[in-house]
Formats: structure tokens, sequence, C-alpha cells
């Protein structure tokens, strides 16, 4: 028999190699996270590098024994502020904590800023360089006697995937003085914090949150500021529907919003982020996006420096870029391309643009766009990609039984001989509310890997992926397993028709998360596929509502509706309804700190599987959570991909 590491694997590399990036106030440097993989350590490692533009190959900034991200310029350029939890590694048994350190952009010896026992999260200097801002977790909850290790829980929001628990624990705003001192805490109570931002002034600070006693439990979200100099917050806006993230501009008193309307509160339905401008000495909140039909991302939003536009994301057909709407509403795409873009920033003249970005050939490197047009600056993947055996993906198109046009790709096998027949996997993405596209991150290497061990790999964006339409994206709403397992299959009859090396006897299906789910389901309603891969899947949403993290809140597939008062309808869209149907070999992989999809989900799959006598197995990964095939330890993402081929090659290829 084949042992598991007799499974060769295509080296790994991190998930957003460049990151970050984040041009100077005068346009001529760009700071940038730098990511590798130390396998023999089973850990990442990430550092702050300097790209001069002046200069052809960048420089690495900061060094250390444990990782530095969030790079932040001063107002003026001389400092930089950045987090890191190098000064806690190795003292004792309790895990370090992201602290704020600055450090002179000519270079020299960083001092320590905060000393804040839950870290900081999400650091801003104040528009004069004399403060900065910052969130930090704090405990509102009664302090034990002794050394107890019992949680006492009272709201819905204790724990989240990859953060673990924080029972107790709010998020709360403080401020620090840049040069160092003693932080100050501005918001009090039973309420959590979200996106903050100065005021133009550095007056007053803006952030979003739900103050109300049910906000706990609330889907809606709202607009406060606080002055500085401290005081209770006031509401800016009171908004029925989510805010993630918010934006105050230089001048004219507008702050832009990323936020959709709900209309019902317990009848949440797939609708597109928008931009919103509120005026905040008061007013109604305008549209600005309103006719673009496409989704927001729900981070990157930025005002031009003149205030006179925002820059935010979107993702359209399997691209992502970079896009600018002025007051008027009217929209225009800022980057182009086949591929995704990352995170962003711009200059203080807004004439150039720095961005991070993937093809499906190249993981993500520094870009920047200027009057000269986009261009990549950075190589720092080349060395890595030298080692590396693309396939690329072939784009297509099908129309789906009720005429709608549905995007996918293909991927012939390493060595593709002309005349010669494969066995080929269908991949499902997450979400169900994400998409594949034109990246080459885990998931694209992922499909790599599979081409490498003589697979065909077919992936596409069915109902309920974003970057088609907010019809194409919401018609799964109270749905699932209708239309989007529809979407599936035919892509299937399509690829086994229109490709000649596809062997229509010898298909695979796999995914994750949503994926997962879909995956589950399939196996349930159709024996087209000899083998099939489950992970971080769902397999019942009645118990998925009170063990998932954001379970309580997803009334997507209930039509608004408790588990409990839908009884019927739950259980009919829950994949453990109909294990007695399937027969084909199911392999399940499951993080078992998972919180987002809990392990407990899949662990009814195998359980209901075995006492049948189906064929299965249960691969489980301790200390590791939903994002395993993404920053999982390295080593459990080596072993996950060699559990999936030996899989496969056991079904499709007759391998034992």
């Amino acid at each position: 028999m084949k042992k598991l590491e007799d499974y060769k694997i295509m080296p790994l590399f991190a998930s957003t190699p460049v990151g970050d990036p984040q041009v100077s106030p005068d346009g001529g440097r760009i700071l940038f996270t730098h990511s590798t993989i130390d396998m023999k350590e089973d850990k990442y490692r990430t550092h702050i590098w300097l790209q001069d533009l002046g200069e052809k190959n960048p420089r690495q900034f900061t060094y250390g024994a444990g990782s530095e991200s969030y790079p932040r310029w001063s107002p003026d350029g001389k400092e930089v502020l950045f987090l890191t939890n190098r000064e806690g590694i190795g003292k004792n048994d309790k895990k370090p904590t992201p602290q704020i350190y600055v450090l002179r952009a000519d270079g020299g010896e960083a001092r320590k800023v905060t000393d804040m026992e839950e870290g900081v999260q999400r650091p801003e200097w104040s528009p004069n360089g004399r403060s900065i801002l910052f969130l930090s977790r704090v405990f509102k909850g009664e302090k034990m006697d002794g050394e107890s290790d019992v949680k006492v829980i009272r709201r819905v929001k204790y724990r989240f995937d990859a953060q673990g628990y924080f029972v107790e624990k709010y998020t709360h705003l403080f401020t620090v003085p840049a040069k160092g001192g003693k932080a100050k805490q501005l918001t009090e109570g039973l309420y959590d914090v979200e996106s903050p931002v100065w005021s133009p002034d550095a007056n007053r600070i803006a952030f979003v949150s739900n103050l109300d006693e049910d906000g706990d439990i609330s889907r809606y979200k709202h607009i406060y500021v606080v002055p500085v100099k401290g005081g209770a917050p006031e509401v800016l806006l009171r908004w029925n529907g989510t805010i993630n993230s918010i934006s105050w501009s230089t001048c004219r008193g507008y702050i832009a919003f990323i936020g959709r309307i709900i209309e019902d509160p317990s009848l949440v339905w797939h609708k597109n982020n928008e931009v919103f401008l509120l005026p905040v000495e008061g007013g109604e909140p305008k549209y600005l996006t309103g006719d673009l039909d496409r989704t927001v991302s729900g981070a990157a939003l930025k005002w031009s420096p003149e205030s006179g536009g925002v820059y935010f994301k979107i993702n359209d057909h399997g691209e992502t870029h970079i896009c600018r709407v002025d007051l008027d509403g009217a929209v225009e795409r800022v980057t182009e391309g086949k591929m995704m873009v990352g995170d962003y920033s711009i200059d203080g003249s807004g004439s150039l643009i720095a961005f991070n970005c993937t093809d499906s050939a190249t993981p993500y490197e520094l870009w920047i766009r200027d009057g000269k047009g986009q261009r990549r600056l950075t190589e720092l993947t080349k060395g890595f990609m030298r080692k590396q055996v693309i396939s690329e993906p072939e784009e297509f198109w099908f129309t789906a039984s009720d005429g709608a046009e549905v995007q996918g790709w293909i991927i012939k096998p390493h060595g593709y001989e002309e005349g010669e027949k494969y066995p080929t996997l269908f991949e499902v993405h997450g979400g169900p509310r994400g998409a594949y596209g034109y990246s080459y991150g885990a998931a694209n290497h992922e499909f790599q890997v599979l081409a490498g061990h003589g697979y065909a790999v077919a992936y596409t964006n069915p109902r309920g992926s974003t970057g088609f339409g907010e019809e194409f994206a919401g018609v799964i709403s109270g749905h699932w397993g209708e239309r989007d397992y529809m979407d599936v299959m035919e892509a299937v009859d399509h690829v086994t028709g229109a490709y000649h090396y596809v062997d229509g006897d010898r298909l695979g299906i796999l995914g994750g998360s949503y994926g997962g789910y879909m995956t589950n389901w399939v196996v349930g309603h159709t024996d087209r596929f000899k083998a099939a891969v489950t992970m971080r899947g769902i397999s019942n949403w009645y118990s998925m509502m009170g063990t998932s993290d954001i379970g309580w809140q997803d009334h997507d597939v209930s039509w608004g509706k408790n588990a409990w008062e839908n009884l019927d309808e739950i259980m009919s869209k829950s994949p453990i309804s109909y294990l007695g149907n399937v027969t084909t070999p199911l392999l399940i992989i499951h993080s078992e700190n998972d919180f987002r999809c809990p392990v407990e989900q899949d662990e009814q799959m195998f359980i209901g599987l075995k006492k049948q006598g189906k064929e299965t197995e249960f691969v489980r990964f301790p200390d590791e959570s939903h994002g395993l095939s993404r920053g999982g330890k390295p080593k459990h993402r080596l072993e996950r991909l060699r559990h999936i081929v030996r899989w496969f090659d056991r079904y499709l290829k007759g391998d034992e």
C-alpha cells in the first residue's frame, strides 16, 4: 500500500505573499508585507518590506523574532507604525499579543507604544500625527476567585473562528500619544466598536456599532461619533441595515460607508453592498453605487485626497478591481485586466495607487497605477514559481437550463497528451457569496496539485456567486440545493460534452465550507461521481444554528425563521436528511477548532454513513480553524492535500 508521504505535493506558499501595500504621502515609497513559509518550524514569517520607486528592487524594512504587519505612514511620512508580537515570544506560555511599535522611516530602533493585555487591532495615525487610535478588547464580566477556567456566557457573540473565545470581552476604542504613554479608553459598555476613523481636525472619532439593548443579536449597525477628549458617543446615523466600513472625507463634511438596507431584520436575503454618502452635519444618506449592480467589497473604502470621489473594490466575472465613484454617482474602473486586486492605498496627491494583485499564474505581487498606467513592481515569488508547474486555466461559459450564463474554467492535467482521457474533478467554492477567478492562491494551488497527479480540474461560479449581479447571487436565498445544485450538475454536463479528454466515467467532486455543503448535497442526490471529498462542510441546519459562531444570524436558508419554527424546511435543506441515498465514497476533512462550520456537522455525516456501511473516512485536524486550506499550519496543509489525492487515486484510478 502506498504511504501518505509518497504522494508528492508542489511546494506550498503563503496565500498572500505580498500584502497590505501602503504608499507614502509623497508617493515615493511603498511599504508592504512579505510572507513566507518556514517548513522546519511549521509556521509563517511576515515582515515589512519597502519599495523605493526610485530603485529597482525592494528591501526588507523590519526584522525580528516575531512577525510584523499593518504598516502605516505618519501624515508627514517621517515615521511608520506597525504591529508585532516580538516582545512576548518565548517569555511564557501565554500567546504573545500584537502591540504598536513606531519606527523612523529612515531606520533605527523601533519604540514600543502600547502594552495592552488583549493586544491591538486597527491602529491609525491622527491627521496631525500626534496620536494613534486603536481597538482592543476589554473584560466586562465578573472576576472569579482563584484560577477558574470556567466560562460563564451571557451573549451570543462569545467566540469567533480563528480568534477563539472572548467571553465577556468587548472591543473598545482607545487612543495613545504617538510618542508613547498611557492609553486612553474612549468607549465603555456592553457593545463592540468597529471601523473607527478620525475626523479631519482630529477632534472626533466616528465608529460603527449598535448600542441598543438588543444590539448583541441585531443585524443592524449604526454610526456614532465620540470626542477625543472624552464623552458619551452620539448617534450620527441610525441605519436599517448593515455597515461594513466607513471613511471620513478630508474636506466637504462627508462620511462614506459601505452597507446595505435590510427591510426585515429577521429576513436577510442577499443584497449588494453599496457605497453611501452621509453628510456629517445632518441629512439622509445618498446611494452612490445603486446602478452598478455589483456588491462592494466590505472593507476597502478610501476617499480621494480632494474628497471629490470614493474608491472601493468590486468582483466582476472572476476579476476584482478598484473603482472610483464621484459624488454624483458616476463610477469608473481604475484597474483593469484578468486579475484580482487585494489591498490598496493612495498617495497624498491622488496620482498614484499602490495595490497587490494576483492572476492565474502569479501569486500576489506589488503593483502601482499612475500617470504611466498600471504595472508590476516586485517579483518576490519568481524564484518560488520556478518550482511550480502551471497548467493554464481555460475559461468557458455555458447556458444553464433557465437561460442564465454561468462562468467556469478547466485545467488540463500536467503532461497532457492528445487523445488520452483523464479522470476529472469538479471543485465548488465556499461562500456561497464568493467566486473563483483569475488568481493563484491556495485554491488555485490545490487545482494545480491535482492536475499534477493526472486530473483535469473544472471549477465554476454557479448561482449564489458574486460578480454577476444581485439577482444571480440572491436566487438561492431560501433555495439552497436547488438552482445552485442544478448549475453544478449542468456544468458537469457541459464539461463532459465539450472537452474530449474528460472521462465521463471517472468523475469526482470536492469543496469546502459552502462547497462542503454542496458536496454533501450532491452525494445525497446523484450517483454520478465515483468519489467525493467534503471539507469543513454543513450537514444539518438545525444544529448549525446553535453551534456555529454565526449560525444564530443566518436565516438565508429558513425563510427568516428560527430552525425550530420551520423544521420541515430546515431539514429538507440539510444533507443529513439524504444520507440513505449516498452511494459515492466520501472522504470527510474537518478542523477540530472550526467555529464557522463546526466539526459536529461532519461528525453527523460520518456516523450516519458508517452506520449504513457506506464507504467513508473522517480526517480531523487538531488546533486548526475554518481556514485550514489557506492559513493552517504548513504541514497540515500538505497532509490535507495528500489525503485528497489519496482518496481520488483510490476510487478514480484504482490505486491502493
